[in-house]
C-alpha cells in the first residue's frame, strides 16, 4: 500500500512540480479513501473535445478563487507546459480583462460567475454555448467543480497554502510559445 501511495505522490510532484504531501497523509490515514480519490483523478483531468487551453483558464480561476497556492502553482506549471501563453496566465492571475484575448476573458467571466454564485455566469454561458457548444460548456463545468476538490482536501488535512505563495515561472517554461493559437 505504501509503495502505491508514494508512487502516486512522486508522479504528481513530477507533473505539477509542487509538494503533494497531502497524498501520503491521505493514503496512510484512509487507504480506501485514497483509492476512491484516485478514481476521481480522471474527472479532474477530463478533456474530451474542448480546447485544453480553455480548461486551463477555468482551472486557474477556480484554484485562485479557492486560495490554495500550491494547487494554483501546479495548475500554472501544467498550463504553461501544455502551451498556454504566459501572457494569458499573467492576465488571468492579475484579473486584467483589458489584456486578455476575448476567449480568455469569456472563460474567466464564466468561471468567476459560477464561483460567485450570483447569476453573473448566465451571459457568458450563453456565449460559450453559441461559440463552442454544449460539450465545451459541460467540460468547463466539470473542470471548475473538480478543481475545488483538491484545495478542500488539502485544507482539511492542514496542507493548504495561500495563493500569496504563487510564483509565476513564466521564464521557466519547457515549451516557449508567444501567443495562444485560439485567440
Amino acid at each position: 500500500m505504501r509503495f502505491l501511495v508514494e508512487w502516486i505522490r512522486r508522479a504528481a510532484e513530477a507533473r505539477l512540480r509542487v509538494p503533494t504531501g497531502y497524498i501520503t497523509e491521505l493514503g496512510e490515514a484512509s487507504f480506501s479513501g485514497f483509492i476512491k480519490f484516485l478514481l476521481f483523478l480522471p474527472l479532474a483531468g477530463h478533456r474530451g473535445r474542448t480546447d485544453g487551453t480553455l480548461l486551463h483558464i477555468a482551472r486557474l480561476v477556480a484554484f485562485r478563487h479557492e486560495d490554495c497556492g500550491s494547487c494554483l502553482q501546479g495548475a500554472i506549471n501544467v498550463a504553461l507546459d501544455e502551451g498556454l501563453a504566459p501572457s494569458s496566465v499573467a492576465a488571468v492571475l492579475d484579473g486584467e480583462f483589458s489584456t486578455m484575448p476575448p476567449a480568455v476573458s469569456l472563460i474567466v467571466r464564466f468561471t468567476e460567475g459560477i464561483l460567485a454564485m450570483d447569476g453573473s455566469e448566465c451571459e457568458p454561458r450563453q456565449e460559450i454555448l453559441n461559440r463552442y457548444g454544449a460539450t465545451t460548456l459541460a467540460e468547463l463545468s466539470l473542470a471548475i467543480a473538480s478543481a475545488r476538490v483538491f484545495p478542500t482536501i488539502k485544507r482539511g488535512l492542514g496542507h493548504s497554502v495561500s495563493c500569496e505563495a504563487v510564483k509565476p515561472p513564466f521564464s521557466q517554461r519547457r515549451h516557449p510559445k508567444e501567443e495562444d493559437s485560439w485567440n
